[in-house]
């Protein structure tokens, strides 16, 4: 008897601690995480326009509505192009599409109605619309058909719209999973007779579909209803899961003569305020994403601290505990790194301990999962690191605003940003680092190159070329290097070497001669008007270093210049200038050039002068091209 009383006082102290648990939560949460943590965020509100109003134009159903509501609850500029469906279920556009000034929006949403698709993927089964068809669905063949058809309809209607696409960035809305799988939580998962994953497939499949068209991206929504939870706010307890939108009452007239009233639905999954939260959360992946395409404030380069940052403890201390050092976060630490440098990021150490022991209990502690070329550069010794800090920016060539310094010493944090005010840190919190570094805007890219993906090898073989430097002269080193350049002209988005191309042009801040950013849409212009990129490709002994640089032009007007770092002091610059002004006097009598200070750019800024340029009043000219150095070889094979 005693045993039984025993155990069910101890649940009832059980249930009241979880109790007492679930109201502490409850008073922390609110919808932007917990009230007095302060998630960290590397952005600086004056590089990203925290508070910039956004002009959008959504097209789409009533289900984008909770994201519209925020949008307009804080100021943004809104169009709302609404996605009809109607009873034979066709969409359409209310009002046309060609009725609408949605030109002057700075981003397009698109959410496609899953219930459109899952109608018209009926037709040649069942000879009309009928969103509820699927669990008539019975042999492996008749599933397949029926993706193949419904993606034939999400095709047909990408196609419809091409109008939008291509030009400024758009996100289509993936479609919302259905919450488990239907047919019965024991049937397969990963097979097309499940519902949930039948909709993954049309997701996987309109993603496909939209990344054929420039600046097209599809928004995961499912992300964002996963971390809330989808129970308050997903529809599909209640209606056809291919309705896929948010819980809401119904308004009909016959619902309210009922014998027997149900339960208000928001009120049996206690919706109360999910869909605001939904919005909320859905407008600000928006805004990052758009941070991420813009490279508003891009980090990188990371620079790490060892004690306490890349594993427990401090090395210098005796009586550290040998188990555990890299278990929990520091392991998830070191995963985030090799994501931002797989991303094209760089990595680099700078740490106050014995380099000997160091590098030894780097190797011994992390067993070759994290290697120390992974890094870019290594300073390990006594010196204050704020010395050691400029010697790294020095190397790769980088301003102190794109670079994130990780260490858990106040002191040393405090040290270093006394000296280099404009770097960014990460200190306390450090349960916080991993989710900081993976999904910040500033760490993240839209797309990853070929070159990206080279760049701590590039930058590297940049540090032992400096190195190499100091032991002869100017012109022997120059030489011993083997410089090979070739170029190409680009003059469409679809080109191959567009995209690197882009991206240099849109991130190059020291060798930028205007500090122009471009969005894609001014480029197209550009192209239409005749223009064109002359990219420059590198190749010398220790690497490939693919696409360093690029000139804009049209007619005889180079409109700008831009120079990878990591290819400062190889005479580059001057060598695509000869090439192509070469070209372009072939046609013109002179070449004009331009120069606006842009406060970062000053390692360009006599470069027009050097190159033969003379200043005039509306920019510089010349009627000659510079002369070719002579430790560069060319590749004149150019396709003009």
């Amino acid at each position: 008897m005693f045993k039984k009383l025993r155990k069910k006082l101890k649940f009832i102290i059980n249930i009241k601690k979880e109790i007492k648990y679930q109201h502490y939560k409850l008073a922390r949460v609110s919808s932007n995480g917990l009230k007095g943590f302060a998630f960290h965020r590397l952005e600086p509100s004056t590089e990203t326009g925290a508070d910039k109003k956004l002009n959008v134009a959504f097209f789409g159903p009533c289900a984008l509505l909770p994201i519209i509501n925020y949008a307009i609850n804080h100021g943004h500029h809104v169009i709302h192009v609404a996605m009809c469906v109607d009873e034979s279920r066709q969409s359409h556009f209310s009002p046309p599409l060609s009725e609408v000034n949605h030109e002057k929006a700075e981003v397009n949403v698109i959410g496609l109605p899953l219930r459109s698709v899952m109608a018209e993927g009926a037709v040649p089964f069942d000879g009309f619309q009928n969103e509820i068809f699927w669990p008539r669905l019975k042999s492996e063949s008749d599933h397949e058909n029926y993706l193949k058809y419904c993606v034939e309809y999400i095709s047909d209607f990408v196609d419809s719209i091409s109008e939008l696409l291509g030009g400024k960035p758009t996100f289509f809305l993936s479609f919302w999973e259905p919450r488990q799988n239907f047919m019965g939580s024991l049937f397969p998962h990963f097979d097309l007779s499940n519902p949930q994953y039948f909709v993954m497939r049309l997701n996987a499949e309109m993603e496909r579909i939209i990344r054929a068209y420039p600046n097209t991206y599809l928004l995961d929504v499912n992300n964002i209803l996963n971390s809330m939870g989808r129970f308050r706010i997903q529809d599909d307890y209640a209606r056809e899961l291919s309705h896929a939108s948010n819980i809401f009452d119904t308004t009909f007239e016959d619902d309210t003569k009922r014998i027997r009233k149900s339960t208000p639905l928001s009120h049996i999954y206690d919706v109360d305020g999910q869909p605001s939260v939904y919005g909320h959360c859905v407008f600000n992946a928006i805004r990052d994403n758009l941070a991420i395409i813009n490279a508003a404030a891009p980090i990188k380069l990371i620079i790490v601290d060892l004690d306490d940052t890349m594993w427990r403890g401090v090395l210098a201390d005796g009586d550290r505990s040998p188990y555990e050092r890299t278990d929990y976060w520091p392991t998830g630490l070191a995963e985030a790194l090799l994501v931002y440098k797989a991303r094209g990021g760089l990595l680099a150490i700078c740490s106050k301990n014995d380099p000997e022991l160091a590098r030894a209990e780097f190797e011994r502690v992390w067993g070759g999962r994290l290697r120390l070329d992974d890094f870019v550069s290594v300073k390990i010794n006594f010196q204050p690191k704020s010395e050691n800090i400029l010697e790294i920016l020095d190397e790769v060539n980088l301003l102190p605003a794109n670079v994130l310094f990780v260490d858990d010493n106040p002191r040393e944090i405090d040290e270093v940003r006394s000296v280099i005010p404009d770097l960014r840190f990460l200190s306390e919190e450090h349960m916080d680092w991993r989710r900081a570094i993976l999904f910040s805007p500033s760490t993240q890219v839209p797309r990853i190159s070929t070159e990206s993906q080279q760049r701590t090898q590039s930058l590297r073989a940049k540090i032992n070329r400096d190195q190499v430097r100091q032991k002869m002269s100017r012109e022997e080193w120059l030489r011993s290097l083997q410089i090979k350049q070739r170029y190409a002209v680009v003059r469409s988005e679809n080109d191959r070497n567009f995209a690197r191309a882009f991206e240099l042009l849109n991130k190059t801040n020291q060798f930028n001669t205007t500090g122009q950013r471009w969005s894609l849409d001014a480029i197209k212009t550009l192209f239409a008007r005749g223009g064109y990129i002359f990219c420059v490709f590198l190749q010398d002994k220790e690497t490939d270093n693919g696409l360093i640089g690029l000139h804009l032009v049209q007619e005889n007007r180079i409109i700008q210049s831009i120079l990878s770092c990591r290819v400062f002091g190889l005479c580059s610059e001057y060598a695509s200038m000869h090439v192509l002004a070469q070209h372009i006097l072939k046609e013109y009598p002179t070449v004009t050039g331009h120069f606006i200070s842009t406060g970062r750019n000053f390692y360009c800024e006599n470069y027009l002068e050097k190159c033969g340029f003379t200043k005039e009043a509306d920019g510089f000219l010349t009627s000659a091209a510079p002369p070719r150095p002579p430790e560069i070889t060319n590749d004149n094979k150019v396709t003009w």
